[in-house]
């Protein structure tokens, strides 16, 4: 077993957590700590304020997917017990061999049939884990709902712009909400989402600029038009595949299962990926904090997000993402459906530190042609239902200052302005101003695209430099 204080971190489900676990290893509060002959778990007692003791351990059987348990009441996963245990290992507590308990034993049994019968073992030649496929009769049945369901969007959609935006006042505004929750009963989560999202682009106009606003209406106008293609030709064919080249299936409202997306190859074994960017912002019509991470894929030169949902009402029981420093060793990389950076999820890893080939194998995949960059991404943006600020690798020749702004120059003279991106609260560009040499070599930068059809400017939004020696953030 090899517990570092970095993996620790990375366990942990908030400072607080981390800090009352190293708290109960400084109080000397455990005893006789034990540790199995293979080394793959470890266990002991911690005093509490009763009488009795808490027992927790450990269980690292599966490489890179620790299982905790403890007695104690707490709802926080891992308990400050679990984590002060993997403390007291990883700063060389002495912890004796001994026999693992029975009790352990029956537990990782019952996780092993419980794999055995879902198909986890072997995912290759066993059936993905989860239920059967729905029979057909029920499928058609739920998009015959989903199409309802749109109608009744198509609906408030018109609603809404007969009204006019300016004239959705508090009591409009209040039927219009109880309206948007009515979606929820049709399937329909995606599009309900959307709509929320335009109360929310209007409750932030100011000065009558409603641009935001307009925009999500014709997201939405887009996403009810597709939504209604798409399930149209499902319900012709309910046993083919899911779309798998864009994000439809979500957008209307399908929540992935890893079953569903090994099902359908959706999936890369023994991935290796690097932190690029992380940052966490308050998605206010989700009712959600978003932790989002950019990762470059060592294998295959992409980039990938990922993100971690807190819901407001959960945040005691979510753990908060963090930045990462060392690749992810990924025995199974999942991958969701979408075109720019799609989503990937993971349920198990191990951490190796990052190299100095790792660094130089993003600057060599980074783009040195501006022009090719701009073209692909303004392709991207120019779908409404594809994501409007994707994220690029640009190699760096040449930065100067023009006016308020930096500028890149690749090698054959094409251009792009570096600015910040409000809309998403992200300021980097003085901290790229006062780190940035003139003339760059062997510099990749990470930049989130943005397109701003109020002012005509295509531009770019600095996330990290990545040179030979190291990875700078300019966003964490």
């Amino acid at each position: 077993m090899n517990i570092s204080v970095q993996e620790i971190e990375t366990l942990a489900s908030n400072a607080t957590a981390l800090k009352n676990g190293r708290s109960l290893v400084d109080k000397k509060k455990f005893s006789n700590l034990k540790i199995s002959e293979d080394g793959s778990l470890i266990w002991g007692e911690c005093a509490g304020s009763g009488a009795n003791p808490y027992f927790c351990s450990v269980d690292c059987v599966a490489e890179g997917k620790p299982v905790f348990r403890c007695n104690c009441p707490s709802m926080q996963f891992p308990c400050k017990h679990s984590i002060g245990l993997m403390y007291a290992f990883a700063t060389g507590l002495r912890f004796t061999v001994a026999e693992i308990p029975e009790d352990i034993i029956n537990k990782r049994n019952k996780i092993k049939k419980r794999e055995e019968k879902n198909g986890q073992e072997n995912p290759d030649t066993k059936a993905p884990a989860g239920k059967q496929p729905q029979n057909v009769r029920s499928i058609v049945k739920k998009i015959e709902k989903q199409l309802s369901g749109i109608d009744v969007a198509q609906k408030l959609l018109q609603n809404i712009v007969q009204m006019g935006l300016s004239g959705i006042d508090a009591a409009t505004g209040s039927a219009v909400t109880g309206q948007i929750q009515e979606l929820g009963n049709y399937h329909i989560e995606g599009i309900q989402l959307a709509f929320n999202n335009l109360l929310v682009e209007l409750s932030c106009v100011h000065d009558d600029e409603y641009t935001g606003a307009v925009n999500q209406l014709n997201y939405i106008s887009a996403l009810l038009k597709k939504s209604r293609e798409y399930l149209v030709t499902k319900k012709e064919n309910p046993e083919s595949a899911p779309e798998l080249v864009s994000a439809i299936e979500e957008q209307i409202g399908y929540v992935w299962k890893l079953a569903d997306l090994m099902k359908y190859g959706m999936y890369e074994k023994d991935a290796e990926i690097i932190q690029l960017s992380y940052y966490t912002y308050d998605d206010v019509g989700r009712k959600s904090f978003i932790d989002e991470g950019y990762w470059f894929n060592l294998k295959s030169g992409k980039i990938y997000r990922s993100k971690n949902y807190r819901p407001y009402k959960a945040l005691r029981y979510i753990r908060e993402e963090n930045t990462c420093f060392e690749v992810l060793q990924i025995p199974e990389l999942f991958i969701y459906p979408g075109d720019a950076n799609p989503r990937v999820r993971w349920e198990s890893q191990k951490l190796r530190l990052v190299t100095r080939a790792d660094r130089e194998r993003i600057i060599s995949a980074s783009s040195a042609d501006y022009a090719e960059t701009v073209k692909t991404a303004k392709a991207i943006i120019k779908n409404p239902l594809s994501e409007k600020n994707p994220v690029v690798l640009l190699k760096l020749n040449r930065a100067y200052i023009a006016g308020e702004h930096i500028v890149l120059e690749d090698r054959t003279g094409n251009r792009i302005t570096v600015t910040d991106l409000p809309e998403q609260q992200i300021y980097t560009e003085t901290f790229l101003k006062s780190i940035l040499p003139g003339e760059c070599e062997d510099i990749a930068l990470t930049a989130m695209i943005n397109n701003d059809i109020r002012t005509g400017v295509f531009s770019i939004t600095a996330l990290s430099l990545t040179v030979p020696d190291k990875i700078i953030r300019l966003l964490y």
